[in-house]
């Protein structure tokens, strides 16, 4: 039996982060994965995502391009070519996780991973041998998976998961998207400038339900103009096959309602994936099918360690690289914690949304006496130098500790200018101090500023 300081279940951001690190620092490590390298997002989320919708903004430019001066012709879409660069992409950051694993001194094993005991696994491989390993610590890194919701019809040819919809042969005329979270919200965005007929049904009362009310107004406001269908507090009930189409049947305000598309996209959010994993023999304490972890991510066993989605907290790629690093500076005996209080979340759809912290809403809620500063990108020179003067900076803060409870964008290059935001937040920056700071001119970050002097006076650049 072979044994190892570190084993780690999963290729994903959390286990292939927690792997090179712990590797870095001198462990024998060993990464179990039964797919490709890089998870989820790699693969099947964050990176082939992000592809199609740059795929999609160029596409929105090209069509635009005559107000900035330029004489060009949109000629159709090569989906065959987005689908090959968004492959290149993927293909090319998978090897350099594989590449970096094998640089820093971990073992890549494939295979499928079960639990015998706390400290043995055993991996069965593609030919069906298996090989039992032993570690003393373990990183359980498995995942998550889509969460299907109890609707009669999933299983039905043109039902598709997220997975599917980044690899489709073709595109359809029309798509129908259960689900207004972040991916399905993303997904429809990006069909429907690619020219599909968009409809989402989302049974909460808004659309990307955490994000404030303010943004995910704008949004829906926006994302309709462009002929996009969103029915709101709608259940679903079931979906069947009418002849060549999918209906999709909802109950909305005591009504029953249908819609029609070629294909169904179930997009209802995603859950811890423990499946096969035999956690049961650890004594992993497991709660709403999540295993509970401490702020230093150990499990009831403080031997075995739950990062990324599996620990059902954040998830989200860049809080599971963060878990990871706290994971191997606990099981090397160093004192360190997780702090969530300042986690980006950035949602690629069009325009841009992006917030960190509390939403005007939940301030309220947990009883802040809260100051509002509000900017319009309109208002921005940068913004409209770039034909994207829509949407607005949000600063939420405290009236009696003047201290920045959220930050929440909607518009050009949100994802990035939420940077800046996080660290303010995670600094314990307030309102004043981004105002006071210098920012360049003209850039999109001046509309963070603009938005900090709105908190506690007048911006300069609107009234």
């Amino acid at each position: 039996m072979r044994e190892f300081d570190l084993l780690v279940i999963g290729g994903g951001p959390a286990g292939y982060a927690g792997a090179i690190r712990a590797a870095q620092r001198g462990l024998k490590v060993a990464l179990i994965e039964k797919r490709e390298l890089g998870g989820t997002c790699l693969n099947r989320g964050c990176i082939p995502t992000k592809a199609l919708f740059k795929a999609q903004e160029v596409l929105h430019l090209v069509q635009n391009a005559a107000q900035f001066g330029i004489k060009a012709s949109f000629e159709g879409l090569d989906w065959n070519q987005v689908l090959k660069r968004k492959n290149q992409i993927v293909k090319r950051l998978t090897g350099g996780v594989g590449f970096l694993l094998r640089k820093a001194g971990a073992e890549i094993i494939q295979g499928v991973a079960r639990f015998v005991d706390g400290n043995q696994i055993e991996v069965t491989k593609a030919d069906e041998s298996k090989e039992v390993l032993k570690a003393r610590f373990i990183f359980l890194a498995s995942g998550s998976r889509t969460a299907l919701p109890p609707v009669k019809g999933l299983e039905l040819e043109g039902v598709i998961d997220s997975e599917e919809a980044l690899s489709l042969p073709s595109l359809p005329e029309r798509l129908v998207v259960i689900g207004g979270g972040v991916i399905g919200m993303e997904l429809a965005c990006i069909f429907n400038t690619f020219g599909v007929q968009v409809e989402v049904i989302e049974m909460m009362p808004k659309i990307l339900p955490p994000v404030d009310s303010e943004v995910t107004a704008l949004l829906t406001e926006m994302v309709e103009k462009r002929g996009m269908k969103i029915h709101l507090e709608a259940r679903v009930k079931a979906i069947q096959k009418v002849a060549k189409s999918l209906k999709v049947t909802f109950e909305k305000e005591g009504q029953e309602k249908e819609v029609q598309g070629d294909l169904v996209l179930i997009a209802t959010g995603r859950k811890p994936l423990l499946e096969g994993l035999n956690i049961e023999s650890t004594g992993i304490q497991v709660e709403n099918g999540v295993p509970k972890t401490d702020s230093t991510m150990r499990t009831t066993v403080p031997h075995i360690y739950a990062i990324g989605d599996i620990n059902g907290r954040h998830m989200l790629a860049h809080v599971a690289y963060k878990e990871a690093e706290v994971a191997v500076a606990n099981l090397l005996g160093e004192k360190k914690y997780m702090d969530y209080r300042a986690v980006p979340n950035c949602v690629f759809c069009s325009p841009e949304v992006a917030s960190v912290g509390l939403s005007e809403e939940e301030a309220i809620q947990k009883g802040f006496d809260v100051s509002i500063g509000k900017f319009p990108f309109r208002g921005c020179g940068k913004a409209l130098i770039e034909g994207e003067s829509e949407g607005f900076v949000k600063i939420i803060a405290c009236k009696k500790t003047k201290e920045i409870l959220g930050i929440h964008i909607i518009g050009p290059q949100a994802s990035s200018l939420i940077a800046e935001a996080t660290l303010a937040m995670a600094l314990e920056c307030t309102p004043q101090e981004i105002a006071e700071t210098i920012h360049a001119h003209p850039t999109l970050p001046e509309a963070t500023m603009e938005a900090a002097e709105a908190v506690f006076g007048a911006p300069l650049h609107f009234s």
